[in-house]
């Protein structure tokens, strides 16, 4: 019937017709080879975009945040810092050196003399669950000297007063025939830094 219906055109309607019939079918072939295939990726492409932009405004949000926290970090550091200031840290290896330096002003201030310095067993400190990067323990150093009783208790008051987190474990004393040269013991407990539970 087409054949017929085309027998009876013009050659120039045949021809315009053909052209059209052939422009329709590269038409449709483009459209499901070329648009739809672009829509999709168009579509993909938008997605991507959108979660391109979410993280941008994330990022700068993040930012917006840095000075804030950066302050608060920095006056968390401020406070921890005079804590850090007394823990005890080796000298040479030797937490008793340290000691040494820190307290034999205080001692000799005290009139106490002949001071000696040995490390003691330390004490882990509790920890928390779960357990922190940085974990405490106190340091126990003994200290003896010789003095009386008035020298001990001033140079108690001197390190309450100098190193107010420093504790007295024990105090013993060793009676001489003179009252001014006493051997006094003592146990000092330091904080000090134990190990790292993480790198």
């Amino acid at each position: 019937m087409s054949n017929g219906l085309l027998d009876n055109m013009a050659p120039n309607a045949k021809r315009a017709v053909m052209v059209a019939f052939a422009l329709a079918i590269v038409a449709v072939a483009l459209y499901f080879f070329a648009v739809e295939p672009a829509k999709a990726s168009l579509v993909r492409e938008q997605k991507k975009l959108s979660d391109l932009q979410d993280k941008i405004a994330k990022t700068e949000m993040d930012l917006r945040g840095v000075k804030s926290t950066k302050e608060r970090i920095d006056s968390i550091e401020n406070e921890l810092k005079e804590y850090e200031d007394v823990m005890l840290t080796p000298l040479l290896g030797s937490y008793a050196m340290r000691a040494k330096e820190t307290i034999e002003p205080l001692i000799l201030g005290a009139g106490l003399t002949d001071p000696r310095y040995a490390e003691e067993p330390f004490r882990a400190l509790p920890v928390t669950n779960p357990a922190p990067r940085q974990l405490h323990k106190r340091a126990a150093i003994r200290v003896t000297a010789k003095g009386s009783y008035q020298s001990a208790v001033s140079f108690l008051m001197r390190l309450e007063k100098e190193l107010p987190l420093v504790t007295l474990q024990t105090m013993d004393f060793v009676a001489a025939q003179s009252p001014t040269q006493q051997s006094i013991d003592f146990v000092l407990e330091w904080p000090a830094k134990g190990d790292l539970t993480r790198p």
